[in-house]
């Protein structure tokens, strides 16, 4: 991203900004043929958009700006803005149309979060259960370590603490989460 520019309060008057000059039939056919390489380009390099989708977009910011074309102070910032825009939103539109895979793919090839469910979904749900039975502290640290993946480095630096207190704290939360398990099996006995 840019930064913009830092305002400097001067005490001399700034000039308005002057209004854009209308742009003619013969302008708009110079101004379409010098830019619509470009934000094609623009719109299938940067966004992946296929290259007839992004023809298409492009014709799309050029019917805007016809629009709009007195609202506009700067135009080539405007242009690529534009296409920047629309290729988003050509995305989001297309990730709420996604097509289901066909039954016969979805066999060859099995979601590897759901093979082992079956083995896997039990120890989820203890863990889970135990994890709520704790202090709220103790959830958050087991939850940073063994689902975030964060280091004891990281987990002391979230805390404020040193590393060798985060490593017999994560221990602690172990034993306690141990013993609430071990304890709960008993009493389902």
């Amino acid at each position: 991203m840019f930064a913009s520019p830092a305002f400097h309060p001067s005490s001399e008057a700034q000039a308005p900004i002057a209004p854009p000059r209308g742009i003619g039939d013969d302008d708009f056919g110079e101004l379409y043929s010098d830019n619509l390489r470009l934000l094609v380009g623009i719109a299938v390099r940067k966004f992946q958009v296929p290259e007839v989708d992004a023809e298409a977009l492009a014709h799309e910011v050029f019917l805007s700006y016809l629009k709009r074309k007195n609202e506009i102070r700067d135009l080539h910032p405007w242009l690529i803005g534009a296409i920047c825009h629309a290729s988003r939103y050509f995305w989001r539109q297309r990730g709420h149309r996604t097509e289901q895979l066909d039954p016969v793919t979805a066999t060859l090839r099995p979601d590897p979060a759901s093979t082992d469910i079956l083995d896997v979904l039990p120890s989820q749900l203890a863990v889970r259960e135990i994890l709520e039975l704790l202090p709220p502290r103790y959830q958050e640290i087991l939850r940073l370590r063994y689902f975030e993946g964060y280091s004891i480095r990281e987990i002391a630096d979230y805390l404020g603490v040193t590393a060798k207190y985060t490593q017999k704290l994560v221990g602690k939360c172990l034993r306690l989460a141990e013993e609430t398990f071990n304890a709960r099996a008993r009493s389902k006995r």
